[in-house]
Order: C-alpha cells, then structure tokens, then sequence
C-alpha cells in the first residue's frame, strides 16, 4: 500500500509541471460542454391511459353457441398495427411531424415515420394479474417531443386509431368469416347438388342390376348361400316330422264306436238315414210289387249303391264291419290332432320348398352377376362416399354459418368497452435532457479531461521525481540528492501565487458550474439562455 502510494505521488509531482494546460483543458472542456448542454433542446411527455373491459355478461351464457370473442388477439393484433406504415403516415400527417423535420425528400419522411415508431411507447399490461381468466387490459401510450402540443397529438392519435382499429378489427374481421361462410356454403351447394344427381342417375340407370347397397355383392352371395342351406335344413326337419306323424296317424282310426251319437236321432242327410230310407221304401214296393218291378229294382239298386258307399267309408276309416253305422261312429281327438299336425307339416314343406326356389333363383341370378356387380358396387361406394363427405361439410358450414350470425349479434349487443383513465395530456416541464446531471457530468470531465493531460504530457516527458525513481531506473546507486530550497522570498511568494492562481482558476470553474446549475433549479433555465423555450 505504502509503495502504490508513493508511485502516486510521485506520479503527481511529474504531472504537476504541466498544470496549466490542465487548467486550460478543463476550462475549455468544461465551457464547451456548457455550451453543448444549454443547447440541448427540452423534450416534454404526453402520456394517456386507457382501460379495455373485455368481461362479459353475454358471453358466459351462450359459451356453447357463439364463437368467443377474443379481445386479447384482437388488442394485440390493434398494438402491433399501430407500429403499421399506414397508421404511421396517418398520426404524421395529422400532427404535422414532416413540417417540424423539415423533411421534404421522400428519404426524409421515411425517418421520421422510422423515429416515430421508435419513440411511441405502447405498454398493455392485465387489469387484474391474478385473474388470467379476465381479458381487461390497461393500454398505456407514451410519446415525448420537444414541443409538448405535438405530443399531445400523437398521443392521443395513436388513442384513437387503437379504440376505432381495435372495433373495426373485430368487425372487419366478422364481416369477413360471414363473406367466407356464405361463399363457401354457395359453392358446397353446387358440389352437393352435382353429387346428388350423379347418385341419383346412377341408381335409376343400374336399378334393375344392383341388387341392393347394404353389403357387398360377395357378402350377398354368402348370405343367400347361407340362407339357402338353412331353409333346406328345415325342409328335411320338417318333411322327417310330417313322416313321423303320419306313421303316427296310421296307428290311429279316426273314428271310434260308443260314442253319444247312438242315442242322438240320425240326421236326415247322413248315409245311414238315406239307407235306412231306402229300404223302408223297398219294403213298401214290395210289398205292392213283384221282385221284378222296375221301380223295385231302381230302389234295390239305389240302396246297394249306398251301401257299397258306406262299406268304402268304413274301410277307409279302417273298419271291416260292414254292418257298422258310420253315423253312430264318434270322432277320434288323437287322430284329428294328428292329422291337423300333418296338414301344418305339409303346409309348412310346400312353403320351404317355394322359398328354396325363390332363393336358387335370387343366388343364380347373383352369380350370373358376377362379372359387373362388383365395379357398380365400387361406383356407387364412390359416389356415395363423394355425397355423404360434401354432404357433411356442407352441414358443418352451415352450422358454422349459424353459429357466426349468433355471435355477429352478441358481438353488437355486447361490444368491448374502452375507458379513458387518463386522457392525453403532456407534462408541462420537460423530462429531457437531465441538465443537472449532464452538469455535473459536465464539471467532472472537464476536471478529468485536464488531470488526464498532465499525466499524458508528463509520461511523454518524464523526470525523475526522486532519488528513488532514478536508482531503481538507471540500476547505479545514488550517492545523494539535494532538495529544492526556496530562500528568495520573491520566489516564494511567486510560487504561493501560482497555486493560489491555479486554485482559483479551478475553482473559478466549479463555481461557474454551481452558477449554471443554480440557474437551471431556480431560472428559466440555461436552455432560455440560447433563445429556447
């Protein structure tokens, strides 16, 4: 420490030699930057704020119904079209910023639309942080000009453009989804139109070869095969049951003796009353004519006709008595249940054997098919693949298109709302430049700027400050040095003069400083010094 000390030192007392150019550094440092920052022109601020309630009390209840208005694209969308050439060229115009420029070239007003878009600062933060569910946002637009009535302007062109491009955006932007939506639906139509008529020719030209659109041609065929082997399975189940009733009936007599009807009187058309008549009648003939009679012989022939009948009768009910009354026989409940299973049985075979014939005919019919089904199929697969798809878009366009007028309607019942919080307005002292600072900054640099000289000039021109610094530098031993003695009193009062001069002249410019800064704190200001506002 003692030794960076004493370089120090020894390093000041060489740079001392060459004081006065620091004095006329700093002071011509230091004027200048005077100068410089009384020059400077003053900046003002305009500022506004506004605040974007995007809640809703519609939107909530028609979530499922409309498409949500999204206010935070939309904003966002809003900020960065603000930043636009368009709008740029827009807030120039109306605040006249090419005249205050003095731009005339067309490269000098891109600049200024350049400056402008660097200057003009948009911040959007959330209303509400810690509800990310609440779209509200709070816009703030800052812009600084020297002339405050100019940053008013833009501020508050800016505020405008983002309320009304921000409303615009929005309606745009549904007006847009509905011109897309109708041409869309307008085209859908078309196609579905032409499908539906190519659907339709198709099956009237192929109506009587296609032989149906609900499997394939293949699975048809394996189905009517199918259906063919089981209804012959259930010929053959049905023909065995009709064989086993019917050796079930031959076991069976269908009528039985004892029954009431011996104790009934006969009825007037059965065979046996007709017979019992009969002869009743040949006994009277006989009784008045001979054998040979010829009505006694029509009558005996009439009853042996009737007789030869009821015999027939009885033996084909399985009776060889034929003496047997058939009246006074009784039905027989086995037999006739029997026989009517019999009868539903064949009922049933002749109705499978139609229906095997049907299906030969359906599954010859199919195979002859064969070489032209499948690729009708494969065209009427593609036709109604065609159909239904535009079909199910032109639906879902329409759906859409519902769904857009719902919320083109919300959207004019329910707008975003903007709120001024802070309307235009520029700060009536200027924000820029910090003369005090620059001040300061000012005195500094001068100070440093002339320090800096000495100890440049001394290293360009170096003496040796110590018997020290010439031993160590040359490597030979001092014997001894003499130091300065002042005895002259004129030189002595010369050299207090000197230091109290170059003290003065430091101090004379600090204080010219002080002076400027009181100035600025308490005056108009050193900028009024030159001419300025």
């Amino acid at each position: 420490m003692q030794e960076l000390l004493r370089q120090v030192l020894s390093e000041a007392r060489s740079a001392w030699r060459f004081r006065w150019y620091a004095v006329v550094a700093a002071w011509g440092i230091g004027f200048l930057g005077l100068v410089v920052v009384a020059w400077l022109p003053n900046v003002y601020e305009a500022s506004a704020r506004i605040y974007v309630d995007g809640s809703s009390v519609l939107r909530p209840l028609l979530t499922n119904r409309i498409v949500e208005q999204d206010v935070a694209t939309s904003l966002a969308y809003a900020r960065q079209a603000l930043l636009g050439r368009e709008y740029l060229q827009r807030v120039v115009a109306e605040n006249g910023l090419n005249e205050y420029a003095d731009a005339v070239t067309e490269t000098a007003q891109d600049k200024v639309l350049e400056q402008l878009s660097e200057d003009i600062v948009i911040w959007a933060f959330p209303a509400d942080p810690g509800n990310r569910l609440n779209p509200s946002t709070i816009f703030q637009l800052t812009y600084r000009h020297q002339r405050p009535e100019v940053a008013e302007g833009v501020v508050r062109s800016f505020m405008t453009i983002l309320i009304d491009d921000t409303l615009g955006a929005n309606r745009e932007g549904t007006d847009k989804a509905a011109r897309f939506l109708d041409d869309r639906i307008a085209e859908h139509e078309v196609r579905l139109s032409s499908a539906e008529e190519a659907l339709a020719e198709f099956q009237r030209t192929n109506s009587g070869t296609l032989p149906g659109s609900e499997v394939g041609y293949f699975e048809r065929i394996q189905r009517e095969k199918e259906a063919l082997e089981k209804t012959r399975r259930d010929l053959r189940l049905a023909e065995s049951r009709r064989d086993r009733l019917q050796q079930q009936l031959t076991s069976e007599v269908p009528l039985v003796s004892g029954d009431p009807a011996l104790n009934r009187e006969l009825r007037p058309d059965s065979i046996d009353a007709r017979i019992r008549a009969q002869r009743a009648e040949l006994d009277r003939l006989l009784l008045q004519y001979t054998d040979r009679h010829p009505e006694v012989v029509a009558r005996r022939e009439s009853l042996e006709r009737l007789e030869a009948q009821r015999t027939e009768q009885l033996r084909s009910m399985g009776i060889t008595d034929p003496n047997q009354q058939v009246s006074a026989l009784g039905a027989n409940p086995v037999f006739q249940a029997v026989q009517i299973a019999v009868n539903q049985a064949e009922v049933e075979i002749a109705t499978l054997e139609a229906d095997i014939r049907d299906r030969e005919r359906q599954l010859r019919d199919l195979q002859a098919l064969v070489d032209k089904v499948p690729g009708m199929e494969a065209e009427l697969a593609r036709l109604n693949r065609d159909y239904n798809v535009v079909k199910s878009q032109y639906q879902a366009l329409v759906q859409s298109r519902e769904t857009q007028q719902l919320s083109q309607q919300a959207e004019k019942t329910d707008e975003v709302d903007f709120r001024i919080l802070n309307p235009p307005r520029s700060e009536p002292n200027p924000v820029a430049p910090k003369r005090l600072l620059l001040l300061v900054a000012v005195l500094a640099v001068a100070l440093g700027a002339g320090a800096a000289l000495t100890w440049v000039l001394s290293q360009l021109r170096p003496v040796f400050s110590s018997a020290r610094a010439l031993r160590e530098i040359s490597g030979f031993p001092v014997i001894g040095s003499i130091s300065r003695v002042f005895i002259d009193p004129q030189l002595m009062a010369r050299r207090r003069h000197e230091l109290a001069s170059f003290s003065a002249a430091i101090a004379g410019l600090v204080l010219l400083v002080g002076v400027v800064v009181v100035y600025e704190l308490v005056g108009p200001g050193v900028h009024s010094l030159l001419g300025g506002a």
